[in-house]
Parts: C-alpha cells; structure tokens; sequence
C-alpha cells in the first residue's frame, strides 16, 4: 500500500498496489485513484472492493493510502481525483479558492456508537471536565473538529477549556502516554479504544456536543473533474451507498473484510464501535459540524448545501 505523505500529495503519477480494474474489455472510464486511510472511517472502498462492487459498476478503481490532512492537497495538485474529508476541511478549502466538492456521503458520528471517546489512565484522579483545567490533553490535530468539541465538552461540564493544553499525538501513542503519566487526557479513536480498555476510563464524549448524528466525513472530488465526469461519479456514489447498506447489516462478515485490510486482530474488529455509513448525502449531516466550527472562528459561516456538488444532494 503506498503512503501519501502531506508532501508527496502534491506529486503526479504514484501507484499503489492494491489496483481494483475493470477487465480492458469492459472498461469505459479511466482509472479513479482514489485516496483513503487504513482505519474504520476510511474502510468503504476496501468493503466495496473485496466485494466486487467497484468491478460491478464498471468502475476502474486504485486505492492509494493517503493521510486525512493531505486528502484535499492530494486533490487539488491531481494526485488522485477522488478523497475524503472532514466538512471543515471542504469549507477552508472553498474560501482558499480550491475548487472541491462533495458527491457522496461517509461514515457518520452516532451517540449510540461513539468511535472517539476522551480517556485517562485506568487509575487516574481526574474524574470530572473541571479535573482537566492545568492538564494536558493529547488530540490528533489542533485547530480541528476534535480540539473545538473537546472545548465544548469542557464548557457544557463546567471547566474553562482556556486553561487545558491540547497537545497533538497519533492514536498508538495516547494510551502509552497515558500509563506513562506524560499526558493526563487524551481522545482516543477506534480500534486503539478497544485495544486499550484494560489501561483507560472513559470520562466524556466531546463529539456529543455536535449533534445526535453528524458527518464525520465525505466523499469530494474537483468540481472540474465531478463536471467531466458526472457519470462514472454517480456510479461511483452508488458503490458507496450499496457498501453502506451492506456493511450496516453485516456487522460480522464487514469486521472480517476490516481485520484483513487493517491487520487488526479480528475479536477486536468484531468487538469495537464502528462508525455507521450514510446512505445518502444530506445537509442536516453536515451542517452543525459547519456551525460549531463557526462558532469556534476555524471557518466563515457556511451553508452545507455550498459544499455539495450540483446534482449529488
């Protein structure tokens, strides 16, 4: 699996190796590389294709591992032409004048399946949002969805999120850190929040403060490339929503698939909170992660539909 750096997203003509095609007697596009993580948020193509769906629909597909902030560099330079992201990402994007769009909707924050949970070490004195205030928490990015809900968790609980230090550390490292007392707090992602609950307590759930349901992430494109190719991402979208239909009902069969693209042991693939797939794009997904992030001043107020493609809603 190829990596793409934040760096290298910006480089033409690198390849993958797990390359989904059509046979050359059915195929009639060109070939979509696609950009995607290697975790549950980003599993739909790896579903759709060990299922058969991208080949079915006529879709020649190549998955290139791409970090979540290097997704709309990797689309804007024509790394690849498709790629997902956060409505946060999408909306600094357009007011920076990169011309991207959504056509599809991803996977879905839930308060009934909660895949980001805030943890302290299992022996921990900190019991409360006020324990925090003079302690540090570790998040994956700063200035992001993750670092403003953690802020809104600590004022709705009581504690002044001015006098916490968010501190950016990648999801293996946080429950170590934890246990090593060198952290206080951290917010912990699936499956890491499985592997861990021998070491960590959960003591909130920062995404709740956004809304019963919202969209974590989305399926975006160029609005140059969705114009050209308004077919073959239409098709593209209906892989996406028939892998979500599927992978909802299959809980067990899905966690297989997973356990094999991820290398994660398969009881835990089993066993862990996964992120529900959206089988439609609506703006009442996206909307309030487009408030609370205007609320916090990380974007200009912006309306959901202004990130959705014509067409795609």
């Amino acid at each position: 699996m190829t990596y793409l750096s934040r760096a290298a997203a910006l480089r033409l003509g690198l390849a993958a190796p797990l390359a989904l095609a059509a046979s050359p007697a059915r195929a009639q596009s060109r070939q979509i590389r696609l950009g995607a993580g290697t975790d549950d948020a980003f599993m739909q193509p790896y579903w759709a294709a060990d299922l058969g769906l991208f080949r079915r629909a006529n879709l020649d597909v190549q998955i290139v591992t791409v970090g979540p902030v290097a997704v709309v560099p990797a689309t804007a330079g024509g790394s690849i032409e498709v790629g997902m992201a956060d409505p946060l990402q999408v909306a600094l994007a357009r007011t920076r004048g990169i011309p991207i769009a959504y056509f599809a909707g991803g996977p879905l924050s839930t308060r009934k399946n909660p895949t980001l949970v805030l943890c302290v070490a299992k022996n921990s004195p900190i019991r409360s949002a006020k324990d925090l205030e003079g302690k540090t928490v570790a998040i994956i990015s700063v200035r992001s969805l993750m670092q403003i809900t953690t802020a809104e968790w600590l004022t709705r609980n009581g504690a002044d999120p001015t006098k916490v230090k968010f501190f950016e550390l990648h999801f293996p490292e946080m429950a170590p850190a934890l246990m090593r007392g060198t952290i206080d707090a951290a917010l912990i992602g699936e499956p890491f929040l499985t592997e861990s609950k021998a070491d960590v307590r959960p003591i909130g759930v920062p995404f709740d403060t956004v809304a019963p349901s919202f969209t974590i992430f989305g399926w975006l494109a160029l609005r140059e490339w969705l114009d050209a190719n308004a077919d073959v991402a239409r098709r593209l979208a209906a892989v996406f929503y028939e892998t979500a239909r599927w992978v909802n009902g299959h809980r067990d069969e899905s966690a297989v698939i997973e356990a094999k693209y991820t290398k994660i042991e398969l009881d835990v693939a089993r066993s862990m909170e996964r992120n529900p797939l959206s089988t439609a794009l609506r703006t009442a997904d996206i909307q309030p992660v487009l408030d609370i992030g205007a609320r916090y001043k990380l974007v200009e107020p912006t309306r959901a539909a202004d990130l959705i493609a014509p067409g795609f809603s």
